[in-house]
């Protein structure tokens, strides 16, 4: 539905979901109503001690706000560098202290590409390395990686895995869902592993 044929209250509604999306989706199911009805709350009061009409979207300083709270959560919920390095490209298992981090990781939309993409990235960090050691000088001259005889060697192997990560991307759901929250006995509550077939 088009916004200008929505009411101020639906328009208003809408405004605040999108820019709640800077929380995790597991805490916006929980407490994305509750957060809502307090942002209408306060927007119709000072509409009204200002004698204005309710406004028909968060202000700009309650989007900040929103921004700052849903990007600091996930920021404190994000394991460390070389956490997510393990995590990301060796299947590593996370500790209980990043479980929710991870449920959350899986479900997303995009994280079959994600980890399609693992396997193209460590190969071109790993090519990298000599070449990276003769600039240094650490080792002797004449070395070329494939990345600088065949860049489009490398072109190739990323479209593969983002071909790669759209053929099998329920496979890779299921895979993360069963290694790190089922093996894992991860605290979730009960819930289908994410839809993935369509």
């Amino acid at each position: 539905m088009r916004r200008r044929d929505l009411t101020p209250d639906e328009r208003f509604a809408r405004s605040a979901r999108f820019w709640a999306r800077a929380y995790p989706r597991r805490w916006r199911e929980v407490h994305g109503d509750e957060l809502l009805a307090v942002q209408q709350d306060v927007a119709r009061a000072a509409a009204h001690a200002a004698g204005t009409p309710a406004p028909d979207r968060l202000s700009t300083e309650e989007v900040r706000s929103l921004l700052r709270a849903g990007w600091g959560l996930r920021w404190r919920e994000h394991p460390p560098l070389w956490r997510w390095v393990l995590y990301r490209f060796f299947d590593v298992r996370l500790p209980p202290k990043f479980w929710w981090w991870v449920a959350d990781d899986i479900h997303g939309a995009l994280y079959p590409w994600r980890e399609a993409f693992a396997g193209p990235v460590m190969l071109a960090v790993i090519w990298s390395v000599p070449s990276a050691l003769v600039r240094l000088g650490l080792v002797e001259p004449g070395y070329r990686s494939v990345l600088e005889e065949d860049p489009w060697f490398v072109l190739a192997l990323f479209v593969a895995g983002l071909l790669a990560g759209f053929a099998f991307r329920g496979v890779r759901v299921r895979h993360g869902w069963r290694r790190h929250v089922m093996e894992g006995n991860m605290p979730v509550p009960p819930r289908k592993a994410p839809a993935t077939d369509a």
